[in-house]
């Protein structure tokens, strides 16, 4: 009976303490279990946040890359165009348009652009007309317009020994600079009543008469044409014509 009782006790005892080590191992594996698992969080989460640092440095590199390679290529397409446009807007301004000046008596002098193949007509318009003391005999309204041309319209009475021009074909000439001698010729189509003044037997009255035809008739197609004019007969042609020019 007693050996009995030893033996349930001994069971008893061994049982209780593979209880407590069963505890104890349980323990034991939970404790470990969470430091494995923290170990692994922090692992994996530093491999995140470095191939996440890492990563966008690579794609930035590879735009900036892609950027340099195409940049050159569509600056220098643009840079062409520029040139190109620049180069021809140069030619076709040359080619289509005058730049001219005009002053004295007319409502807005200054600098004016126009197609190429204008007149002094077509720049009286543009710049508002002649003022009401403008002499209009002074000047060749059909006369033809090149670059750099200087128009000066003279008041009336005024004398103007050099004007700048009075829409001639030459650039920067005075009026009467198309004869300063008997010896010179005189352009019917540009001349001014004073330069009229100057041929061999030509007063006021008749130069006006002759500025008056030119006029009517959109010029003089030959210096024939002059004794057209009334007053000018053959023989004074024959004395004039050496003077004469279109």
């Amino acid at each position: 009976m007693k050996a009995a009782k030893k033996l349930l006790l001994f069971f008893v005892i061994n049982n209780e303490v593979i209880k407590m080590d069963l505890e104890k191992i349980k323990e034991f594996i939970i404790e470990k279990k969470i430091v494995v698992i923290g170990v692994i969080v922090l692992i994996l989460g530093g491999g995140y946040l470095i191939q996440k640092n890492n990563q966008p440095a690579v794609n930035n590199t590879q735009v900036l890359s892609e950027n340099n390679k195409t940049q050159p290529a569509e600056f220098s397409k643009s840079e062409n165009k520029t040139t190109h446009s620049t180069s021809n807007l140069n030619s076709s301004s040359k080619q289509n348009t005058v730049t001219v000046d005009i002053a004295g008596a007319v409502k807005h002098s200054g600098v004016y652009i126009l197609k190429n193949g204008a007149r002094l007509n077509d720049l009286l318009k543009i710049c508002g007309g002649l003022t009401d003391k403008a002499e209009t005999r002074a000047i060749n309204r059909a006369a033809l317009l090149k670059d750099q041309d200087q128009i000066y319209v003279p008041h009336i009475g005024e004398k103007v020994e050099n004007p700048p021009g009075n829409g001639t074909s030459n650039n920067n000439s005075a009026a009467s600079d198309s004869s300063s001698s008997n010896s010179e010729q005189v352009h019917l189509n540009t001349a001014t009543v004073q330069d009229l003044q100057k041929l061999n037997g030509v007063g006021q009255k008749k130069a006006e008469q002759i500025i008056a035809y030119r006029d009517q008739n959109g010029g003089f197609k030959q210096i024939e044409d002059l004794t057209k004019v009334t007053g000018i007969g053959e023989k004074t042609f024959e004395k004039l014509k050496d003077q004469l020019a279109l």
